[in-house]
């Protein structure tokens, strides 16, 4: 990025794409590239959450995406808005990874590091093992995922935050 201004949001996609419905994170980043507009970085990112502090310092706004463990219905997306208050404990505890989204957020707003805005996008699936196929259901769900950040994403563009957004779809 030589020569511009450092983006002021990003969009990180969290999972491992060998492990089934883990990588929804990486396939919403493969559905974001070269879509997003200008001032908006995306990252895939492979597992270690807490990485993501350091990647989000200097970020106004930043979404991330992650599968989480079912908790009812494969494809469950929801949008969680984690400025103001701590990931629900049903997802704190359904996080396919050893040290989660909750756990980083967390991490981040006792040390003072989190990002103006932070919205999480998890979407429950149901196969995690080493070289499981994505689920029909969270293949769908990544479609619809890239589609409503690129809908967030211009409506942060035009320098306002979605308001009275779904938590739940």
């Amino acid at each position: 990025m030589s020569g511009r201004a450092r983006p002021r949001v990003l969009v990180a996609g969290i999972g491992n794409s060998d492990r089934g419905d883990d990588g929804l994170g990486p396939a919403v980043i493969s559905r974001l590239r070269g879509e997003v507009p200008e001032g908006v970085r995306i990252l895939e990112c492979s597992g270690d959450v807490l990485a993501l502090i350091q990647e989000w310092a200097g970020f106004s706004t930043v979404i991330v995406v992650d599968a989480a463990a079912p908790l009812g219905q494969a494809g469950r997306i929801h949008r969680l808005d984690l400025t103001g208050e701590p990931l629900p404990v049903a997802f704190a505890c359904s996080s396919t990874h050893a040290f989660g989204v909750a756990e980083a957020v967390e991490l981040a707003r006792s040390l003072g590091r989190l990002p103006s805005h932070l919205i999480a996008y998890l979407v429950e699936g149901s196969r995690f093992d080493i070289g499981a196929p994505f689920s029909p259901a969270v293949a769908k769900a990544a479609d619809r995922v890239a589609e409503r950040i690129l809908v967030e994403l211009s409506r942060i563009s035009g320098a306002r935050q979605p308001e009275g957004a779904d938590r739940h779809a």
